[in-house]
């Protein structure tokens, strides 16, 4: 071998190399905050692990998953939240995406429409609650002092289960919708503009064109944003929490909350850990339904 082919060699190596250098310390942060979490949550699902377990906690095998089986308000929490995810992601998505297509129109201020779109991504979930429940709140808050002022009676907001459960799903859907906005946006603007021309050529209007260029381009970004938000909405805590605290009668309670109270109020740490994982699995599934639903369309 000549000493060019060898530097050659040596480049061809070193340039496979550095990528895999610059994912280190992504992969490290990763894997102690990530994996190695998952892998203890999981081995603490089939202990006795309580936040006083000082020493090596006992293995009980499945008792954990029989127990929550009979667990009504886990199995209540985990109704709420899939019903939270069922009906929220739809809405996120849908509206999203309307707003995205919108904002790739040729209007005026367009860079002001989107920044007031995403301004509300910008604020913590803790603030989002506070200020949701300084406007819905009981005959104090300012939809219903509104209300009063117009001369209607006034709604139980926070205290009305029904209405509390989409007050929460209306906090989220104002919140999160900017996020997955720009990320549409984004999908849109890489539609080459030729597509349409020979659309128009065709005849095609506003809703054929759409249907039959914008949408199925959005393939990727479609996937991308229904796992994104399907996850999203499966870890909501803060805001739920801030906003109704889980109530009234636990009609917002969701399963990350009630796995914190499970872990941190009743100390029990392998009964929470046991809850993770069902909910690790839950989301897994979601994800592969997703997964299998965008490979099938892609098929078609």
């Amino acid at each position: 071998m000549t000493k060019k082919e060898q530097t050659y060699k040596n480049y061809i190596r070193k340039q496979k190399i550095i990528p895999y250098l610059f994912l280190t310390p992504n992969l490290i942060i990763f894997s102690i905050f990530i994996i190695l979490p998952a892998i203890i949550g999981i081995y603490y699902s089939f202990t006795d692990m309580t936040l006083f377990t000082f020493d090596s906690p006992n293995l009980i095998g499945f008792t954990n998953y029989r127990t929550l089986i009979h667990d009504e308000d886990f199995i209540a929490a985990l109704i709420n939240t899939v019903k939270l995810v069922v009906v929220t992601v739809p809405i996120i998505f849908v509206t999203s995406l309307m707003i995205a297509v919108l904002l790739v129109q040729p209007l005026r201020a367009k860079g002001l429409f989107r920044a007031i779109y995403y301004w509300p991504v910008m604020i913590s979930a803790i603030v989002v609650g506070i200020i949701w429940q300084w406007i819905l709140a009981g005959n104090f808050g300012l939809f219903n002092t509104t209300l009063k002022a117009l001369g209607l009676d006034a709604i139980d907001t926070l205290i009305n289960p029904k209405f509390a459960w989409w007050s929460v799903v209306f906090a989220i859907v104002w919140s999160r919708t900017g996020y997955y906005m720009i990320i549409f946006v984004a999908a849109l603007l890489s539609i080459p503009e030729s597509l349409y021309e020979a659309a128009e050529m065709d005849g095609a209007n506003r809703i054929q064109k759409f249907f039959s260029i914008t949408y199925p381009s959005l393939r990727a970004a479609r996937l991308m944003v229904f796992i994104l938000v399907t996850m999203e909405i499966f870890k909501t805590y803060p805001l739920v929490v801030t906003l109704t605290g889980g109530g009234p009668f636990d009609a917002t309670q969701f399963t990350v909350q009630y796995i914190y109270e499970m872990a941190f109020k009743s100390y029990q740490v392998g009964l929470a850990s046991a809850m993770s994982v069902i909910m690790l699995l839950i989301v897994t599934v979601f994800t592969a339904l997703n997964f299998f639903l965008s490979r099938r369309g892609e098929d078609r």
